[in-house]
Protein backbone atom coordinates (compact mmCIF):
# COMPACT_ATOMS: atom_id res chain seq x y z
CA UNK A 1 0.00 0.00 0.00
CA UNK A 2 1.40 3.26 -1.16
CA UNK A 3 1.42 6.50 0.73
CA UNK A 4 -1.47 8.12 -0.76
CA UNK A 5 -3.45 5.19 -0.19
CA UNK A 6 -2.93 5.00 3.50
CA UNK A 7 -3.86 8.81 3.37
CA UNK A 8 -7.09 7.96 1.77
CA UNK A 9 -8.16 5.08 4.08
CA UNK A 10 -7.05 7.62 7.28
CA UNK A 11 -9.56 9.86 5.79
CA UNK A 12 -11.90 7.41 5.68
CA UNK A 13 -11.62 6.42 9.42
CA UNK A 14 -12.05 10.04 10.10
CA UNK A 15 -15.23 10.63 8.23
CA UNK A 16 -16.30 7.17 10.14
CA UNK A 17 -15.95 8.85 13.14
CA UNK A 18 -18.50 11.63 12.08
CA UNK A 19 -21.81 10.54 14.39
CA UNK A 20 -19.09 10.93 17.77
CA UNK A 21 -16.75 13.65 16.69
CA UNK A 22 -17.35 17.30 15.61
CA UNK A 23 -16.30 17.15 12.06
CA UNK A 24 -15.31 19.19 9.42
CA UNK A 25 -13.83 19.51 5.98
CA UNK A 26 -12.13 21.81 3.53
CA UNK A 27 -11.62 21.97 -0.14
CA UNK A 28 -9.42 24.92 -1.10
CA UNK A 29 -8.10 25.65 -4.90
CA UNK A 30 -6.52 28.74 -5.60
CA UNK A 31 -3.83 30.48 -7.90
CA UNK A 32 -1.81 33.58 -9.64
CA UNK A 33 -1.52 34.03 -13.41
CA UNK A 34 0.79 36.49 -14.97
CA UNK A 35 0.02 36.34 -18.79
CA UNK A 36 3.99 38.10 -20.24
CA UNK A 37 5.43 35.10 -22.33
CA UNK A 38 8.04 37.58 -23.70
CA UNK A 39 11.07 38.61 -21.35
CA UNK A 40 8.98 37.24 -17.77
CA UNK A 41 6.28 35.08 -17.34
CA UNK A 42 5.10 33.28 -13.91
CA UNK A 43 1.87 30.93 -13.21
CA UNK A 44 1.44 28.61 -10.14
CA UNK A 45 -2.11 27.02 -8.96
CA UNK A 46 -2.43 24.76 -6.47
CA UNK A 47 -5.91 23.04 -4.32
CA UNK A 48 -5.83 21.12 -1.41
CA UNK A 49 -8.48 18.89 0.27
CA UNK A 50 -9.01 18.34 4.26
CA UNK A 51 -10.93 17.01 6.77
CA UNK A 52 -10.53 16.98 10.38
CA UNK A 53 -12.44 15.37 13.63
CA UNK A 54 -12.84 17.31 16.86
CA UNK A 55 -13.37 15.43 20.02
CA UNK A 56 -13.69 17.86 22.97
CA UNK A 57 -10.22 19.43 22.74
CA UNK A 58 -8.88 17.15 20.59
CA UNK A 59 -8.13 17.50 16.40
CA UNK A 60 -7.32 15.28 13.94
CA UNK A 61 -7.01 15.86 9.96
CA UNK A 62 -6.07 14.72 6.92
CA UNK A 63 -5.60 15.97 3.85
CA UNK A 64 -4.57 16.06 -0.06
CA UNK A 65 -2.98 18.55 -2.39
CA UNK A 66 -1.62 19.12 -5.74
CA UNK A 67 0.77 22.54 -6.73
CA UNK A 68 2.01 22.98 -9.85
CA UNK A 69 4.44 26.40 -11.12
CA UNK A 70 6.05 27.52 -13.77
CA UNK A 71 8.19 30.61 -14.59
CA UNK A 72 10.64 31.63 -17.06
CA UNK A 73 13.20 34.49 -17.35
CA UNK A 74 14.64 35.54 -20.94
CA UNK A 75 17.47 38.04 -21.04
CA UNK A 76 20.27 36.70 -23.39
CA UNK A 77 19.51 33.18 -22.31
CA UNK A 78 16.39 30.98 -20.79
CA UNK A 79 15.85 30.32 -17.47
CA UNK A 80 13.10 27.99 -16.68
CA UNK A 81 11.73 27.09 -13.17
CA UNK A 82 9.42 24.32 -12.92
CA UNK A 83 7.41 22.42 -10.03
CA UNK A 84 4.99 20.08 -9.62
CA UNK A 85 3.93 17.70 -6.84
CA UNK A 86 1.34 15.78 -5.00
CA UNK A 87 1.28 14.95 -1.29
CA UNK A 88 -0.40 14.27 2.23
CA UNK A 89 -0.73 15.99 5.38
CA UNK A 90 -2.04 14.95 8.57
CA UNK A 91 -1.63 15.94 12.21
CA UNK A 92 -3.34 16.54 15.17
CA UNK A 93 -4.08 19.04 17.74
CA UNK A 94 -4.31 18.91 21.68
CA UNK A 95 -5.23 21.93 24.42
CA UNK A 96 -5.61 21.76 27.71
CA UNK A 97 -6.20 24.30 30.56
CA UNK A 98 -2.06 24.75 30.60
CA UNK A 99 -0.62 23.00 28.02
CA UNK A 100 -1.21 22.55 24.18
CA UNK A 101 0.68 20.02 21.79
CA UNK A 102 0.91 19.83 17.96
CA UNK A 103 2.17 17.81 15.06
CA UNK A 104 2.17 17.85 11.68
CA UNK A 105 3.57 16.08 8.48
CA UNK A 106 3.56 16.21 4.71
CA UNK A 107 4.61 14.14 2.68
CA UNK A 108 4.18 13.73 -1.57
CA UNK A 109 6.60 12.88 -4.55
CA UNK A 110 9.14 15.82 -3.98
CA UNK A 111 8.77 16.48 -0.15
CA UNK A 112 8.61 15.45 2.72
CA UNK A 113 8.15 17.39 6.66
CA UNK A 114 7.40 16.63 10.09
CA UNK A 115 6.79 19.26 13.04
CA UNK A 116 5.95 19.23 16.43
CA UNK A 117 4.83 22.44 18.63
CA UNK A 118 4.51 22.40 22.35
CA UNK A 119 2.67 25.29 24.36
CA UNK A 120 2.37 26.75 27.48
CA UNK A 121 -0.37 29.68 28.49
CA UNK A 122 -2.33 30.85 31.57
CA UNK A 123 -6.18 29.95 31.83
CA UNK A 124 -7.46 32.95 30.00
CA UNK A 125 -4.82 33.33 27.33
CA UNK A 126 -3.32 36.66 28.74
CA UNK A 127 -0.07 34.99 28.26
CA UNK A 128 0.94 32.02 25.97
CA UNK A 129 4.15 30.99 24.33
CA UNK A 130 5.11 28.20 22.42
CA UNK A 131 8.00 26.58 20.42
CA UNK A 132 8.11 24.27 17.94
CA UNK A 133 10.68 22.20 15.76
CA UNK A 134 10.26 21.24 11.96
CA UNK A 135 12.29 18.94 9.10
CA UNK A 136 11.87 18.82 5.62
CA UNK A 137 13.09 16.55 3.26
CA UNK A 138 12.07 19.61 -0.12
CA UNK A 139 12.85 19.44 -3.72
CA UNK A 140 11.86 23.07 -4.43
CA UNK A 141 12.03 23.22 -8.29
CA UNK A 142 13.29 21.80 -11.38
CA UNK A 143 15.73 24.50 -12.89
CA UNK A 144 16.83 24.75 -16.05
CA UNK A 145 19.18 27.17 -18.11
CA UNK A 146 19.53 27.42 -22.08
CA UNK A 147 22.49 29.60 -23.24
CA UNK A 148 20.89 32.02 -26.35
CA UNK A 149 24.00 31.06 -28.47
CA UNK A 150 24.12 27.50 -28.31
CA UNK A 151 27.51 25.85 -27.11
CA UNK A 152 28.91 23.37 -29.06
CA UNK A 153 29.29 20.58 -27.16
CA UNK A 154 26.11 20.98 -24.42
CA UNK A 155 23.19 23.74 -24.80
CA UNK A 156 21.42 23.00 -21.68
CA UNK A 157 21.84 22.55 -18.30
CA UNK A 158 18.99 21.18 -15.85
CA UNK A 159 18.67 20.12 -12.22
CA UNK A 160 16.83 19.14 -9.20
CA UNK A 161 17.43 21.59 -6.10
CA UNK A 162 16.65 19.92 -3.52
CA UNK A 163 17.34 20.99 0.29
CA UNK A 164 17.17 19.74 3.82
CA UNK A 165 15.62 22.08 6.37
CA UNK A 166 15.92 22.15 9.77
CA UNK A 167 13.57 25.00 11.10
CA UNK A 168 12.96 26.10 14.86
CA UNK A 169 10.62 28.74 16.51
CA UNK A 170 9.36 30.67 19.41
CA UNK A 171 6.64 32.42 19.69
CA UNK A 172 5.36 34.40 22.64
CA UNK A 173 2.03 36.52 23.22
CA UNK A 174 -0.06 38.57 25.68
CA UNK A 175 -3.54 40.01 26.01
CA UNK A 176 -4.44 42.67 28.32
CA UNK A 177 -7.87 44.34 27.86
CA UNK A 178 -8.26 45.23 24.65
CA UNK A 179 -4.38 45.15 24.01
CA UNK A 180 -3.31 42.14 22.37
CA UNK A 181 1.25 41.55 21.61
CA UNK A 182 2.54 38.77 19.37
CA UNK A 183 6.00 38.04 18.46
CA UNK A 184 8.04 35.24 16.73
CA UNK A 185 11.37 34.36 15.91
CA UNK A 186 13.09 31.60 13.79
CA UNK A 187 16.14 29.91 12.14
CA UNK A 188 16.33 28.05 9.40
CA UNK A 189 19.38 26.29 8.87
CA UNK A 190 19.63 24.09 5.34
CA UNK A 191 22.25 21.69 4.85
CA UNK A 192 23.01 20.27 1.15
CA UNK A 193 20.98 16.72 -0.01
CA UNK A 194 22.98 13.79 -1.68
CA UNK A 195 23.08 13.63 -5.03
CA UNK A 196 22.03 11.50 -7.70
CA UNK A 197 24.67 9.57 -10.24
CA UNK A 198 24.92 10.46 -13.54
CA UNK A 199 22.69 13.54 -13.25
CA UNK A 200 22.46 17.22 -12.84
CA UNK A 201 21.70 18.48 -9.34
CA UNK A 202 20.99 22.18 -7.43
CA UNK A 203 21.80 22.35 -4.25
CA UNK A 204 22.25 25.28 -1.16
CA UNK A 205 23.55 25.79 2.21
CA UNK A 206 21.31 28.53 3.86
CA UNK A 207 21.40 30.29 7.26
CA UNK A 208 17.69 31.97 7.45
CA UNK A 209 16.78 34.15 10.70
CA UNK A 210 13.09 35.62 10.79
CA UNK A 211 11.42 38.31 13.19
CA UNK A 212 7.91 39.35 13.64
CA UNK A 213 6.16 41.69 15.66
CA UNK A 214 2.43 42.51 15.75
CA UNK A 215 0.23 44.59 17.86
CA UNK A 216 -3.44 44.90 17.95
CA UNK A 217 -5.85 47.07 19.57
CA UNK A 218 -9.75 45.83 19.76
CA UNK A 219 -12.38 48.35 19.36
CA UNK A 220 -16.08 48.07 20.16
CA UNK A 221 -16.85 47.53 16.32
CA UNK A 222 -13.23 46.85 14.59
CA UNK A 223 -9.73 46.90 15.92
CA UNK A 224 -6.38 48.60 14.72
CA UNK A 225 -3.05 46.52 14.26
CA UNK A 226 0.32 47.40 13.53
CA UNK A 227 3.15 44.90 12.49
CA UNK A 228 6.65 44.04 11.18
CA UNK A 229 8.55 41.72 9.80
CA UNK A 230 12.11 40.83 9.11
CA UNK A 231 14.23 38.14 7.19
CA UNK A 232 18.44 37.97 6.78
CA UNK A 233 19.40 35.10 4.69
CA UNK A 234 22.53 33.80 3.83
CA UNK A 235 23.02 31.21 1.00
CA UNK A 236 25.90 28.97 -0.99
CA UNK A 237 23.93 27.72 -4.38
CA UNK A 238 25.77 25.32 -6.16
CA UNK A 239 25.33 23.58 -9.54
CA UNK A 240 27.08 19.81 -9.14
CA UNK A 241 27.39 16.46 -11.72
CA UNK A 242 28.62 13.03 -10.13
CA UNK A 243 29.04 10.71 -12.46
CA UNK A 244 30.16 7.61 -10.36
CA UNK A 245 32.76 8.88 -7.48
CA UNK A 246 33.88 12.04 -9.96
CA UNK A 247 32.12 15.15 -8.66
CA UNK A 248 32.17 18.34 -10.75
CA UNK A 249 30.81 21.44 -9.35
CA UNK A 250 29.53 23.87 -12.58
CA UNK A 251 27.72 26.72 -10.81
CA UNK A 252 28.54 28.51 -7.66
CA UNK A 253 26.63 31.42 -6.29
CA UNK A 254 27.27 33.21 -2.82
CA UNK A 255 23.46 35.26 -1.92
CA UNK A 256 22.88 37.77 0.57
CA UNK A 257 19.29 38.94 0.85
CA UNK A 258 17.67 41.09 3.61
CA UNK A 259 13.51 42.14 3.45
CA UNK A 260 11.62 43.83 6.02
CA UNK A 261 7.92 44.44 5.52
CA UNK A 262 5.57 47.09 7.79
CA UNK A 263 2.20 47.11 7.57
CA UNK A 264 -0.86 48.56 9.44
CA UNK A 265 -4.61 47.97 9.34
CA UNK A 266 -7.92 49.68 10.56
CA UNK A 267 -10.97 47.12 10.66
CA UNK A 268 -14.26 49.06 11.55
CA UNK A 269 -17.65 47.48 10.55
CA UNK A 270 -17.76 46.63 7.22
CA UNK A 271 -14.50 48.42 6.13
CA UNK A 272 -11.44 47.32 6.11
CA UNK A 273 -8.02 49.97 5.64
CA UNK A 274 -5.07 49.00 5.34
CA UNK A 275 -0.78 50.32 4.34
CA UNK A 276 2.12 48.49 3.73
CA UNK A 277 5.46 49.34 3.01
CA UNK A 278 8.70 46.84 2.06
CA UNK A 279 12.20 46.77 0.82
CA UNK A 280 14.77 44.08 -0.67
CA UNK A 281 18.21 43.89 -0.63
CA UNK A 282 19.84 41.47 -2.84
CA UNK A 283 23.64 41.29 -2.97
CA UNK A 284 25.61 38.57 -5.37
CA UNK A 285 29.24 39.20 -3.44
CA UNK A 286 32.08 39.07 -5.79
CA UNK A 287 34.52 35.81 -5.57
CA UNK A 288 37.28 35.82 -7.99
CA UNK A 289 38.82 32.75 -6.71
CA UNK A 290 39.94 29.92 -9.29
CA UNK A 291 36.80 27.09 -9.82
CA UNK A 292 34.45 29.60 -7.79
CA UNK A 293 32.95 30.18 -11.10
CA UNK A 294 29.01 31.92 -11.11
CA UNK A 295 28.96 29.49 -14.28
CA UNK A 296 31.44 26.74 -15.72
CA UNK A 297 30.01 24.70 -18.60
CA UNK A 298 32.62 22.88 -19.53
CA UNK A 299 32.09 21.23 -16.31
CA UNK A 300 29.42 20.08 -16.83
CA UNK A 301 30.58 17.81 -19.85
CA UNK A 302 31.12 14.42 -20.42
CA UNK A 303 35.07 12.96 -20.09
CA UNK A 304 35.25 12.04 -23.63
CA UNK A 305 33.55 15.55 -24.62
CA UNK A 306 36.36 17.27 -21.93
CA UNK A 307 39.01 15.65 -23.73
CA UNK A 308 38.05 17.49 -27.19
CA UNK A 309 37.67 20.81 -25.77
CA UNK A 310 40.86 20.31 -24.11
CA UNK A 311 42.12 19.53 -27.39
CA UNK A 312 40.85 22.96 -28.58
CA UNK A 313 42.80 24.53 -26.41
CA UNK A 314 39.51 26.63 -25.41
CA UNK A 315 37.74 27.43 -21.96
CA UNK A 316 34.74 29.29 -21.28
CA UNK A 317 33.43 30.80 -17.92
CA UNK A 318 31.29 33.63 -16.55
CA UNK A 319 31.04 35.58 -12.89
CA UNK A 320 28.18 37.33 -12.24
CA UNK A 321 28.55 39.80 -8.88
CA UNK A 322 26.36 43.05 -8.22
CA UNK A 323 23.67 44.17 -5.93
CA UNK A 324 19.76 45.08 -6.14
CA UNK A 325 17.75 47.53 -4.10
CA UNK A 326 14.22 47.58 -4.61
CA UNK A 327 10.96 48.63 -2.47
CA UNK A 328 7.09 48.82 -2.61
CA UNK A 329 4.28 50.86 -1.37
CA UNK A 330 0.87 49.41 -1.08
CA UNK A 331 -2.61 51.02 0.33
CA UNK A 332 -5.93 48.57 0.20
CA UNK A 333 -9.71 49.69 1.08
CA UNK A 334 -12.66 47.09 1.10
CA UNK A 335 -16.33 47.09 2.10
CA UNK A 336 -18.21 43.50 3.20
CA UNK A 337 -21.85 43.40 3.63
CA UNK A 338 -24.29 40.28 3.82
CA UNK A 339 -27.40 40.04 2.32
CA UNK A 340 -29.75 36.60 4.06
CA UNK A 341 -31.78 35.13 0.72
CA UNK A 342 -34.65 33.12 2.24
CA UNK A 343 -32.77 31.66 4.91
CA UNK A 344 -29.62 31.52 2.96
CA UNK A 345 -26.65 34.09 3.90
CA UNK A 346 -25.02 35.94 0.87
CA UNK A 347 -22.06 37.86 2.09
CA UNK A 348 -19.99 39.78 -0.39
CA UNK A 349 -16.47 42.06 -0.55
CA UNK A 350 -15.40 44.24 -3.05
CA UNK A 351 -11.67 45.85 -2.58
CA UNK A 352 -9.05 47.00 -4.08
CA UNK A 353 -5.47 48.74 -3.54
CA UNK A 354 -2.76 50.85 -5.26
CA UNK A 355 0.89 49.26 -5.51
CA UNK A 356 4.41 51.27 -6.72
CA UNK A 357 6.92 49.47 -6.86
CA UNK A 358 10.61 50.21 -7.51
CA UNK A 359 14.11 48.78 -7.84
CA UNK A 360 17.55 49.72 -9.10
CA UNK A 361 19.84 47.13 -10.46
CA UNK A 362 23.70 46.85 -10.76
CA UNK A 363 25.68 43.97 -11.89
CA UNK A 364 28.66 43.03 -13.78
CA UNK A 365 28.76 39.37 -15.68
CA UNK A 366 32.16 38.20 -16.77
CA UNK A 367 32.50 36.16 -20.07
CA UNK A 368 36.32 34.42 -19.96
CA UNK A 369 38.10 32.58 -22.40
CA UNK A 370 41.64 30.92 -23.06
CA UNK A 371 43.81 29.80 -25.52
CA UNK A 372 47.57 28.97 -26.33
CA UNK A 373 47.99 32.24 -26.85
CA UNK A 374 46.21 33.81 -23.83
CA UNK A 375 43.05 34.81 -22.45
CA UNK A 376 40.08 37.53 -23.29
CA UNK A 377 37.97 38.49 -20.84
CA UNK A 378 34.30 40.43 -21.96
CA UNK A 379 33.17 42.38 -18.93
CA UNK A 380 29.10 43.45 -19.66
CA UNK A 381 28.01 45.86 -16.83
CA UNK A 382 24.37 45.54 -16.56
CA UNK A 383 22.83 48.60 -14.74
CA UNK A 384 19.19 48.89 -14.71
CA UNK A 385 15.35 50.33 -13.08
CA UNK A 386 11.93 49.23 -13.29
CA UNK A 387 9.16 51.03 -11.70
CA UNK A 388 5.70 49.43 -11.94
CA UNK A 389 2.57 51.40 -10.26
CA UNK A 390 -0.69 49.57 -10.78
CA UNK A 391 -3.93 48.66 -8.99
CA UNK A 392 -5.32 45.48 -8.34
CA UNK A 393 -8.79 44.87 -7.83
CA UNK A 394 -10.89 42.21 -6.21
CA UNK A 395 -14.22 41.19 -5.60
CA UNK A 396 -15.72 37.94 -3.11
CA UNK A 397 -18.62 35.93 -2.90
CA UNK A 398 -19.52 33.96 0.00
CA UNK A 399 -22.88 31.46 0.19
CA UNK A 400 -23.54 29.75 3.68
CA UNK A 401 -26.41 27.69 4.18
CA UNK A 402 -28.88 28.47 6.62
CA UNK A 403 -27.33 26.71 9.90
CA UNK A 404 -24.19 27.73 8.45
CA UNK A 405 -22.56 24.35 8.67
CA UNK A 406 -22.08 24.74 4.24
CA UNK A 407 -19.94 27.34 2.64
CA UNK A 408 -18.84 28.01 -0.81
CA UNK A 409 -16.43 30.84 -1.21
CA UNK A 410 -15.06 32.67 -4.44
CA UNK A 411 -12.76 35.52 -4.64
CA UNK A 412 -11.31 37.22 -7.92
CA UNK A 413 -8.76 39.46 -8.70
CA UNK A 414 -7.27 41.62 -11.22
CA UNK A 415 -4.28 43.50 -11.53
CA UNK A 416 -4.44 46.52 -13.93
CA UNK A 417 -0.88 48.16 -14.69
CA UNK A 418 -0.82 51.81 -14.86
CA UNK A 419 3.02 52.52 -15.84
CA UNK A 420 5.49 50.43 -16.44
CA UNK A 421 9.23 51.28 -17.01
CA UNK A 422 11.85 48.92 -17.46
CA UNK A 423 15.31 49.98 -18.74
CA UNK A 424 18.84 48.13 -18.57
CA UNK A 425 21.86 49.44 -19.86
CA UNK A 426 24.54 47.35 -21.53
CA UNK A 427 28.14 48.80 -21.16
CA UNK A 428 30.47 46.00 -22.92
CA UNK A 429 34.43 46.18 -22.18
CA UNK A 430 36.92 43.63 -24.04
CA UNK A 431 39.96 43.17 -22.10
CA UNK A 432 42.94 41.18 -24.31
CA UNK A 433 46.22 40.71 -21.79
CA UNK A 434 45.37 43.38 -19.71
CA UNK A 435 44.12 46.09 -22.31
CA UNK A 436 40.82 47.47 -22.45
CA UNK A 437 39.05 48.41 -25.48
CA UNK A 438 35.63 50.25 -24.32
CA UNK A 439 32.85 49.82 -26.42
CA UNK A 440 29.29 51.80 -27.07
CA UNK A 441 26.89 50.53 -24.33
CA UNK A 442 23.25 50.88 -25.67
CA UNK A 443 19.52 50.87 -23.66
CA UNK A 444 17.14 47.86 -24.18
CA UNK A 445 13.22 48.43 -23.65
CA UNK A 446 11.80 45.21 -22.20
CA UNK A 447 7.75 44.50 -22.38
CA UNK A 448 5.86 45.50 -19.30
CA UNK A 449 4.07 42.68 -17.29
CA UNK A 450 0.70 41.99 -18.98
CA UNK A 451 -2.51 42.16 -17.14
CA UNK A 452 -2.51 39.19 -14.47
CA UNK A 453 -5.22 37.80 -12.32
CA UNK A 454 -5.69 35.53 -9.57
CA UNK A 455 -8.75 33.33 -7.98
CA UNK A 456 -9.71 31.01 -4.90
CA UNK A 457 -12.30 29.14 -4.55
CA UNK A 458 -13.00 27.29 -1.55
CA UNK A 459 -15.73 24.73 -0.25
CA UNK A 460 -15.97 23.50 3.23
CA UNK A 461 -18.41 21.89 5.67
CA UNK A 462 -18.85 21.43 9.75
CA UNK A 463 -21.10 19.03 10.99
Amino acid sequence: MNNIQRLFCAIALLSSLVCAWNQRGLADCGGLFLLDQTDLSFSVFRCNATDSVIKNNIMVYGGYGFVQGNAAWNNDWLLEWKKKDHYGQGGFRGDSRYLSLAADFEFGQARESYSVTSGLKLPDSSFYASGSISRENNQIFNLTWTPEDSFQYIDTISGNWESNLLKKEFNLGMIYHQHHLYSSVSLMDSKRASLEDNHYSIRDSSMIYTGFLKYEYQLEKGRFSIQGYHLDLESYIYGLRKVEENTKRFLYIPLEIQYNEYWASFLYTHWDFRIGYGNLAIELPQDTRRFYETLSPNRALDNSITQVVSFSFYQRNYRITGNMDAYWLDARASYSSEKQIKRWHWKRILGFDFFRVQGDMSVIKTSESSNIFGGTSYNEDIMGRFTFVGTHLKIGSRLESPERKIYFDITLGQIIPFYFHHQIKEIKTEKLVQKYDSKEGHETQYKPFRDGFDMRVQLGFIF
